[in-house]
């Protein structure tokens, strides 16, 4: 799959520890040339203080779209939907 956007990120509390976590979606452009998209979050490892490893990791994508921007639309629907309630720093309202 072939990336074709990110959008930015929000700002959400990760239910398994407590702590603010980042979380964005990407759209992607399918082999068969339809759009789908996926959720990433970003991840911290540290070890003794020091961080070992940082970045996105991505979940499994969801959907088949037409276009690039109905798979945004609904990806990023599907992200506020799953985290009800939280900032949405990008767009300036909540949830």
């Amino acid at each position: 799959m072939k990336l074709v956007k990110v959008l930015e990120a929000i700002e959400t509390v990760s239910s398994a520890t407590g702590k603010p976590q980042q979380r964005r979606v990407v759209v992607l452009q399918r082999d068969d040339g339809h759009f789908t998209f996926a959720e990433e979050y970003f991840y911290k490892s540290e070890h003794e203080g020091k961080i070992i490893a940082e970045g996105w990791a991505r979940l499994p994508s969801e959907g088949v779209f037409a276009s690039a921007e109905i798979a945004e639309a609904e990806g990023q629907s599907a992200l506020l939907r799953k985290h009800n309630g939280i900032t949405d720093k990008a767009q300036g309202r909540t949830a």
